[in-house]
């Protein structure tokens, strides 16, 4: 018996509590890791795009959202690597992580055949109901205001028209 802990050691051989365990800050330091290199493959990618002369040229907006992205993704890195952030959740579903992957691919292909506006609008509908919200006024709500706003933004402001797809010409004529 003299071998064996006693209930009274178990306390010596516990595991690190969550908060002081580096493990449970990798996620938090992974992600943003992650989203900044790709971040900077866009940016190498956005460098062959034409120059614009004087006026704001077709890299613009990519530099903007790159240059957001990498800040914010600093912000986090410094947050995890500080630990100002709560620690990663514990591992739950990954089945429905990749499920919900493919359903970003059929939307991605939808998009092409059946159009931006019809796609996102089931996309974003079934999305907020698989992932259980269930105010469907405040669905609908958010699913057209959203689209509203994309075409607003887009098609009024600046002149690019989303791609309607076959399936929507064949309706509208």
């Amino acid at each position: 018996m003299s071998d064996e802990l006693k209930p009274a050691d178990w306390q010596d051989v516990a595991e690190p509590a969550p908060e002081t365990d580096p493990e449970r800050y990798i996620g938090n330091l992974l992600l943003p890791v992650v989203v900044l290199a790709l971040a900077a493959v866009f940016f190498v990618q956005t460098l062959d795009f034409p120059d614009g002369g004087e006026d704001v040229g077709p890299a613009g907006v990519p530099y903007l959202w790159i240059g957001f992205c990498a800040f914010f993704c600093v912000v986090l890195i410094v947050q995890a690597i500080l630990r100002k952030l709560p620690p990663d959740p514990k591992p739950g579903r990954i089945g429905f992580v990749i499920l919900f992957a493919g359903w970003l691919a059929v939307y991605l292909t939808a998009i092409e055949n059946i159009g931006y506006y019809t796609s996102t609008f089931v996309f974003l509908l079934v999305s907020m109901y698989v992932l259980t919200y269930r105010h469907y006024a405040i669905m609908l709500g958010v699913t057209v205001s959203w689209l509203v706003f994309a075409y607003i933004v887009f098609a009024k402001v600046l002149y690019i028209q989303l791609p309607t797809g076959p399936l929507t010409r064949m309706f509208l004529g």
